[in-house]
């Protein structure tokens, strides 16, 4: 998962928490990328922080979905360990 976000970002902080709890149960990486550091990347996304990918694709922006990242994380091919 890779998450792009900027300092000082209350609502990518958020993500980034909402984040790490989906990593807890599903065991992948998270990736942050900090818009900040390349041009283009601020050109296109620097106004829409925080932007998360699941297998390359667009997960959410601003706000995580819980339900609809759970099941691209799952589409992509992570396996939630049994209770």
């Amino acid at each position: 998962m890779r998450i792009l976000s900027k300092p000082g970002c209350p609502l990518c902080e958020e993500m980034k928490g909402a984040a790490e709890v989906f990593r807890m149960w599903y065991g992948f990486r998270v990736e942050m990328e900090d818009v900040t550091a390349d041009a283009g990347t601020m050109a296109e996304y620097g106004k829409s922080v925080p932007v998360a990918f699941v297998d390359g694709k667009l997960a959410c922006r601003g706000r995580m979905e819980p339900a609809r990242f759970a099941r691209m994380l799952e589409e992509a091919g992570a396996r939630r360990p049994r209770d």
